[in-house]
């Protein structure tokens, strides 16, 4: 009985000594761990990194309709089944709708390369949603596609998502390569390098490239070819606004009508130095204007602001806004409600590798803009 009590207070203590050492153990590995867990960079760390991609949209496996964007800003897509509607050649940008959630068509973006040599400007452009397709016989308008991401570990599809350092907080860049098939009318091969960042969420950045087998380029135009959806008909220049119904009001015909263009000297410029160039609406609610035999065409977003901006490290002495205009919806005799309205919208300049054009879509008047762009107030001009 003895021995028995002797070996049970034997046993008792070395169970206590082991348990001690397990507890020990416990503790120091959950330390070690949650020191592991706070120096890791934020974007391993599962709860920060699904905390940082939700305003962002983007394809989520092959097949999904190729839209990409913010849902606090502005969206952009290809064509695509599920996607949204549209010609081929043209790149979709929209917004989300205010109701229905979802992201709603506002206008599209056309490539226009013209190449260098002999001859007017437009003998030696093209025009990316007008031409044959030569990878798709018997379709119109230019292949626009992203690499699909067939390779197994290959997303690209989804686009690229990267953070960079900033003094007011880290900022996410998702960036698309935009690949366009070659033109036939002057064989320009190019492509573009869509992106959005995180602090300008309204913004669409476009880079325009060309591939070394292409001509050489003298320009490398993007255009937004649809401002008669919401009857786009002020252009906001430095000290005046240019009503499209003093430029077209006379016109009776169903084609496009040209203008002339406006020299950088006569664009705002930001306190930055880039120059911008706004385009609005001179109704109240275009949403709340019927469309007479085209409903289709009914404006079915709030009012918006429309502009394209240039870096001014981007800027090119010969850069110039473009309008023309039409008193017709597209590819009908269905006059505008109103009367003629501007149809197209960009800005033009000699090409270089990279320059950047930015397409902005936003709910605030040109003079709300912060920082405010000098010479617009709610009395401009």
């Amino acid at each position: 009985m003895k021995n028995y009590l002797r070996f049970s207070r034997i046993t008792s203590a070395a169970s206590s000594r082991v348990l001690l050492k397990i507890v020990i153990l416990l503790i120091t590995s959950l330390a070690l761990f949650s020191k592991a867990l706070a120096l890791e960079p934020p974007s391993a760390q599962a709860p920060v990194a699904n905390a940082a991609d939700s305003q962002w949209i983007r394809p989520q496996k092959p097949g999904d309709p190729l839209i990409w964007g913010r849902r606090d800003g502005i969206v952009f897509g290809l064509p695509s089944a599920g996607g949204l509607l549209g010609p081929r050649g043209l790149i979709r940008v929209g917004v989300i709708s205010p109701k229905t959630g979802k992201p709603e068509l506002l206008n599209y973006i056309a490539i226009e390369p013209v190449i260098l040599g002999p001859g007017t400007r437009f003998s030696r452009m093209a025009f990316s949603e007008l031409e044959p397709s030569r990878m798709d016989p018997g379709s119109r308008g230019k292949r626009l596609w992203v690499d699909p991401g067939t390779s197994a570990p290959s997303d690209s599809y989804r686009g690229e998502l990267h953070t960079f350092p900033n003094h007011d907080g880290p900022i996410q860049r998702l960036s698309i390569q935009i690949d366009v098939e070659r033109f036939t009318a002057n064989n320009a091969h190019v492509y573009l390098i869509a992106s959005i960042d995180s602090d300008h969420p309204d913004e669409l950045r476009l880079a325009v490239h060309q591939y070394d087998d292409s001509p050489a380029l003298e320009e490398l135009t993007v255009t937004a070819t649809m401002g008669n959806y919401e009857r786009l008909r002020q252009l906001w220049l430095k000290g005046r606004i240019v009503n499209s119904h003093d430029l077209y009001g006379t016109y009776t015909a169903d084609a496009f009508v040209e203008h002339e263009n406006y020299p950088l000297d006569e664009m705002l410029q930001n306190a930055d130095g880039d120059a911008i160039a706004l385009c609005t609406s001179d109704e109240t609610a275009p949403s709340e204007v019927p469309v007479i035999g085209a409903e289709h065409w009914r404006y079915r977003l709030p009012k918006l602001t429309q502009y394209w901006r240039v870096p001014a490290h981007d800027i090119q002495p010969d850069l110039r806004v473009r309008v023309n205009g039409r008193r017709v919806y597209w590819a009908s005799h269905n006059p505008l409600p109103g009367g003629a309205a501007f149809e197209n919208f960009e800005v033009r300049q000699r090409y270089l590798p990279g320059q950047v054009f930015i397409f902005g879509v936003t709910s605030k008047a040109p003079w709300q803009f912060d920082p405010p762009i000098p010479y617009l107030s709610p009395s401009h001009p």
